[in-house]
């Protein structure tokens, strides 16, 4: 039991050495690399491990839709293209979700854009890109929010990064954080404006289950407003689960009623892998894709995880399948720039306390619970 403690610790230890708001300088990032990679392999032993198929992973209807979730793609050269153009054909031409969800830290690539492009600013020329090759490979419905890497003009390529709609009867809100320092990882917040926007949506959607989708964790907390965020949907007692990215490790984590549930990366990651979302009548289903180098390709892993779908709020699920992506409800906030304020960076030691009620939260979890 004491491990469990011992694991946790190191989790978070790991996460910190990685730059949680701390400075990107290479000196630092020396001086760290050696125990950083001993207690990474340490932190790797938190993630969702194979198992035996359970049996409500075997659902005796089809699901009532299917998304496919990819995250953390870091799209840098060739060979990190080469990975997401597999896991893109994957989705594209085996699985064929109803769309796919896309949750940051996206694309530092700008090569190969015609004439014009390429006089644009590089922030630019690399959400051009990035949109070419997404609907070239992926050629289907995608939903896209940037992360806390490479986030700069997304606006002028994709639109809104707070956005929501209903899909099969789940609510589902996107969100990503509107102000950050640079070079300063985690200190970023919300706009005045996002807090109400957010708020107003989930309390007309209150009677939905509701997925919230952010590229950092909120649970472990990863940028400054990570708790408030977590109290807000905890207010919210229709949200299920927040889906995020960020920390490159497959995990999943229990805050009151929701699920701190977090996709593993394709782009420099240990494992590469993706998750497939599938709706039955009673929870939401996800499966786990990872890169297997001898086969060349992205097959499915012994891995299974749920989202219970309390009964109060099952009335409003479709019934039958659904065909393609008709999102309905949607709303949206104007499309907006990120905002830098490297004044945020004075803020990195509030991370300390929300990193130590993790620990002993999780850590006593494990430690007493079954």
């Amino acid at each position: 039991m004491r491990n469990h403690l011992l694991l946790i610790a190191s989790l978070l230890f790991a996460l910190s050495l990685t730059g949680w708001c701390q400075s990107s300088a290479s000196a630092k990032k020396n001086t760290h690399s050696s125990a950083l990679a001993d207690v990474f392999e340490i932190a790797k032993q938190l993630e969702i491990a194979p198992m035996p198929k359970p049996s409500w992973a075997s659902p005796s209807q089809p699901p009532i839709f299917r998304i496919a979730w990819i995250s953390d793609l870091h799209i840098l050269d060739q060979e990190s293209i080469d990975l997401v153009t597999a896991a893109c054909h994957a989705i594209r031409d085996s699985l064929k979700p109803n769309f796919t969800m896309i949750t940051g830290d996206n694309c530092g690539y700008d090569q190969g854009l015609d004439d014009n492009e390429k006089r644009l600013p590089q922030p630019l020329r690399r959400q051009l890109w990035l949109k070419k090759f997404l609907d070239r490979e992926l050629s289907s419905p995608y939903c896209i929010i940037p992360g806390d890497n490479w986030p700069w003009g997304f606006d002028q390529v994709f639109g809104p990064h707070h956005y929501s709609f209903d899909f099969g009867g789940i609510h589902f809100q996107f969100a990503a954080t509107d102000i950050q320092a640079v070079g300063a990882e985690g200190c970023a917040v919300f706009t005045p404006e996002s807090w109400s926007w957010m708020q107003k949506d989930l309390q007309e959607n209150a009677s939905k289950p509701t997925l919230f989708i952010l590229h950092e964790t909120l649970w472990p907390a990863a940028f400054l407003e990570a708790d408030r965020t977590a109290a807000m949907l905890t207010a919210n007692p229709q949200v299920l689960a927040v889906l995020s990215g960020h920390l490159h490790l497959d995990l999943e984590f229990t805050r009151g009623a929701w699920k701190q549930v977090i996709a593993p990366a394709i782009g420099r990651s240990h494992r590469p892998g993706f998750k497939v979302i599938s709706l039955y009548p009673s929870l939401l289903l996800l499966e786990s894709h990872e890169w297997n180098a001898e086969a060349k390709a992205f097959l499915q892993a012994q891995k299974w995880q749920k989202i219970d779908i309390p009964e109060h709020l099952r009335a409003g699920l479709s019934q039958q399948p659904i065909t393609g992506f008709q999102p309905e409800n949607r709303a949206e906030m104007p499309a907006a720039p990120k905002q830098r304020d490297d004044k945020l960076s004075s803020r990195a030691g509030e991370l300390s306390a929300s990193m130590m009620t993790f620990i002993l939260t999780v850590g006593m979890d494990k430690l007493f619970g079954p």
